[in-house]
């Protein structure tokens, strides 16, 4: 009964792992594959920074027209004053 559990597991510990592809036909990269630059980094990066700077005022602006608008509805409470004590009628 133990033969027939132990004797697969040594079969597999034998063997070792798993070999999912042929070594020999695995080709490593080279720098022949990298990708060649072309035109003006400058232009590129000007072409870039013109984004994220919308972006960043677009942010911006969002966040100031978010917040003016909760500070007008009452959903928030900044503690620039001591709040003033409830009285009962």
């Amino acid at each position: 009964m133990l033969n027939r559990v132990v004797r697969p597991i040594t079969r597999i510990a034998q063997r070792g792992v798993r070999r999912y592809h042929n070594e020999q036909t695995h080709k490593y990269a080279s720098m022949d594959e990298v990708p060649i630059p072309s035109g003006s980094w400058q232009a590129q990066y000007d072409a870039y920074q013109k984004k994220y700077n919308m972006q960043l005022i677009g942010g911006i602006g969002f966040f100031i027209i978010t917040f003016i608008f909760a500070e007008a509805s009452g959903s928030l409470y900044m503690n620039a004053y001591a709040p003033e004590p409830k009285t009962e009628e």
